[in-house]
């Protein structure tokens, strides 16, 4: 092989090469854009309120929001951080605390349950509280104790339109706010901290500036003082 042809060959390798890292930093760029946690909703039919967590601009921020009965029960129960559980029928419910797990919904429910995860209920579709005023005492008693297993192996219960804020601080709405916070503009200014570990003092620098929202990064670390200022404050810090 004479020099020119050695030349083209190396200048041809060097340029495949540099065409290879350029393909994968733009594959791990947009890899780093779409990943988000993410958050199954698990229903055994539509119509239900789903959808209105389904299509939420504010969950849609900070999370990938999928559809279990879209995906057919296909799902991966590893790949999500939380569950949010419609239509819990007492036919479910009884499946699913005696570990019966014999169709998608009770599976799903189950797997999550067992791996950990995070389970949230909006109120609304647990159909037992539809016989609170109906059901003899006592077997309502029986069956509500079902529902208190789910709430002591860590399942969440609570109004539909409590759940956003639920699941984006961990609180409901009136303890994530520390009481009611005025509905100004300067009361819900929000406003992003991106430090690692996150202060008393920069805490004050932001209600300062008349901050009712601080965003901080999803591993900061808030120091007790901080805690205690934002809490005292009234000022909601939200992950993003």
């Amino acid at each position: 092989m004479d020099i020119d042809a050695l030349v083209s060959e190396i200048c041809r390798r060097v340029q495949e090469r540099m065409e290879s890292y350029e393909a994968q930093e733009v594959h791990c760029r947009n890899s780093q854009c779409q990943e988000k946690p993410k958050l199954l909703i698990l229903n055994g039919a539509h119509g239900s309120g789903c959808h209105e967590l389904l299509e939420s601009p504010r969950l849609a921020e900070y999370y990938n929001t999928e559809c279990a009965l879209l995906k057919e029960y296909d799902c991966d129960m590893a790949c999500y951080e939380a569950v949010i559980a419609y239509d819990l029928t007492n036919e479910s419910l009884g499946k699913i605390v005696n570990g019966i797990f014999d169709n998608g919904y009770t599976q799903l429910f189950g797997e999550a349950l067992l791996s950990g995860k995070k389970i949230f209920l909006p109120e609304e579709e647990v159909e037992l509280y539809r016989y609170r005023k109906k059901a003899p005492k006592l077997y309502y008693q029986r069956l509500s104790a079902n529902l208190k297993l789910l709430q002591d192996s860590g399942v969440v219960i609570a109004p539909n339109w409590e759940l956003q804020t639920l699941i984006l601080t961990g609180r409901p709405p009136d303890v994530a706010c520390s009481g009611e916070v005025e509905n100004t503009d300067e009361a819900q200014r929000e406003i992003s901290i991106s430090k690692h570990i996150i202060t008393e003092k920069d805490i004050a620098a932001a209600h300062r500036e008349k901050a009712g929202i601080i965003k901080v990064e999803p591993r900061a670390i808030l120091t007790d003082l901080a805690r205690e200022y934002a809490d005292k404050q009234k000022i909601m810090i939200l992950k993003r």
